[in-house]
């Protein structure tokens, strides 16, 4: 049993990992190749309400915020912190939000598997943390005195 336990523990992790390499590799490469400047795309997106209302610093503080949020979350659910599941669930869904309002996106079609598979994989880990193998590890301990 503890073989298993472990292995489980072992699949997890590497998951976090994978998920992490591929949310680095489809924010680096349009801004390595910027893709925008030779097809000219980025004047005929919709800015969304977000850059329409607020300014460009406010912008910079909430990708900077995002990127500590995720960078803490994924840090606690790997070291199997108790609330890190929550917190990596907290910071799911204001990604959703911020991408609802956020405006359109350029997809390109290299970069569209790399993103379903990031996203399966978040949805396999929010799956794996509150109903799967890996549950016991983010329940919190009782002591019994």
């Amino acid at each position: 049993m503890g073989n298993q336990e472990e292995f489980n523990k072992l699949s997890f992790r590497r998951m976090i990992l994978v998920m992490a390499f591929i949310s680095i590799l489809i924010s680096l490469i349009p801004s390595i190749f910027n893709f925008e400047k030779y097809y000219g795309l980025s004047r005929f997106v919709d800015q969304g309400i977000i850059s329409s209302y607020l300014d460009n610093e406010f912008e910079l503080y909430l990708t900077v915020f995002m990127s500590i949020f995720s960078l803490t979350s994924f840090i606690l659910i790997y070291f199997f912190v108790p609330f890190g599941n929550y917190i990596f669930l907290v910071y799911l869904i204001f990604n959703f939000i911020i991408v609802m309002f956020g405006g359109d996106e350029i997809n390109y079609g290299f970069l569209y598997p790399l993103e379903w598979f990031k996203n399966v994989s978040e949805a396999f880990l929010l799956y794996w943390m509150f109903f799967g193998n890996v549950k016991d590890h983010f329940l919190f301990k009782k002591n019994i005195s």
